[in-house]
């Protein structure tokens, strides 16, 4: 025999399993919490599944991130070639030093070549406190650190990798190197490369798909 459920009895059942989109009296909604994961829920009838994570969860990871400290840190950016780089990024080798790193490859041209000739920009990140210590690693490389400008990194900085690497100073998490995706054509200023608002583009990309 089969069982007739009315369409009201459906939506009675569906509220019962979902999760409390509004925290408790007096507090704020669940997402505006920092840890509410990004995307189309609530539904527009407050459903959310039931694996997203509850108020006292939510609570917690805010208490987490809010107890973070930043640290204080300066910045170089340099370029390097590949056998520099290759020594660099090794994350033992970072982490002795002290030090992160952001890298981006440049495409073959005038200033990179292939392989131990490719070239580097790169951005390195130290508290003020560990100079001389990462100055001599990048000089075990061949690199004179100290030629390039030393900025102190803004504590209020809004990119992505500098708030990482504050933070993860700040707990004493260094060593990390991110290495970009993306690969970077240098071109002259004045050239036609330069003043074109698309960039430069790669001679063989209209064979790309």
């Amino acid at each position: 025999s089969s069982v007739v459920v009315a369409a009201d009895d459906l939506r009675f059942w569906r509220l019962l399993s979902m999760p409390a989109v509004r925290g408790r009296v007096g507090r704020k909604p669940l997402t505006e919490y920092q840890g509410w994961p990004k995307g189309i829920y609530p539904m527009s009838d407050g459903w959310v599944p039931p694996c997203y994570p509850k108020e006292e969860d939510l609570i917690a990871y805010e208490e987490r991130m809010n107890a973070r400290k930043k640290a204080t840190l300066v910045k170089r950016h340099l370029c390097m070639k590949e056998p520099q780089l290759h020594q660099l990024r090794k994350r033992e080798f970072a982490q002795k030093s002290e030090y992160s790193m952001l890298a981006y490859a440049m495409g073959e041209g005038e200033y990179s070549g292939e392989g131990d000739d490719r070239s580097y920009f790169a951005i390195v990140f130290y508290e003020p406190s560990k100079k001389s210590k990462v100055e001599r690693a990048f000089k075990s490389t061949g690199l004179e650190l100290g030629d390039y400008e030393q900025v102190v990194v803004d504590p209020d900085s809004k990119m992505e990798q500098e708030e990482k690497f504050m933070y993860a100073h700040g707990a004493g998490e260094v060593g990390e190197v991110i290495l970009g995706e993306f690969e970077y054509q240098v071109v002259r200023k004045g050239s036609p490369e330069y003043d074109d608002p698309w960039g430069p583009s790669h001679p063989e990309g209209r064979f790309w798909v």
